[in-house]
């Protein structure tokens, strides 16, 4: 098993030397980590999602493997609305090196909301990350999402 100091030492190093190779291009690169993430989960069984999942219903999925893959202890999702939703993360594996990362002006590489995002593209749906917050302390991060209408998927 790996430990969770090792994983958020790898975190922390991926994540400053994207930073440092490619800058301002660091975020369209963790995007296109999360798709290719989605593809191999799901290649593997690993993800359970189905073709008629509503979007949130998707995330809710996503949740659970990333719970089950002890990156973070547990994720709770809290419907606003059919489009709407705060999604808190409790006890995450990444939280030194992201906040570590923040701190120095950094982009931290988001596997849960990278991996989040690829899904609802599957399903041409777009959605947008309204606000974030975190706590290192705790380990803890929130997320504020609402889902946007059905685009051209990517």
């Amino acid at each position: 098993m790996i430990q969770p100091e090792f994983f958020d030492t790898v975190n922390y190093a991926l994540c400053r030397a994207v930073d440092d190779f490619l800058g301002d291009r660091a975020e369209e690169f963790f995007r296109r980590l999360g798709e290719y993430h989605l593809e191999e989960a799901a290649a593997k069984g690993l993800l359970g999602l189905r073709d008629d999942d509503a979007p949130l219903d998707a995330l809710v999925r996503i949740a659970r493997y990333l719970e089950a893959s002890g990156y973070m202890e547990k994720i709770e999702i809290a419907r606003l609305s059919d489009r709407e939703a705060v999604v808190e993360m409790h006890g995450v594996t990444v939280t030194a090196s992201s906040a570590k990362l923040l701190r120095e002006g950094r982009r931290p590489s988001h596997f849960m909301t990278n991996l989040m995002f690829a899904a609802l593209g599957k399903r041409s749906v777009r959605a947008e990350l309204r606000d974030m917050e975190y706590d290192e302390r705790e380990r803890r991060f929130k997320e504020y999402w609402k889902i946007l209408e059905a685009g051209s998927g990517s």
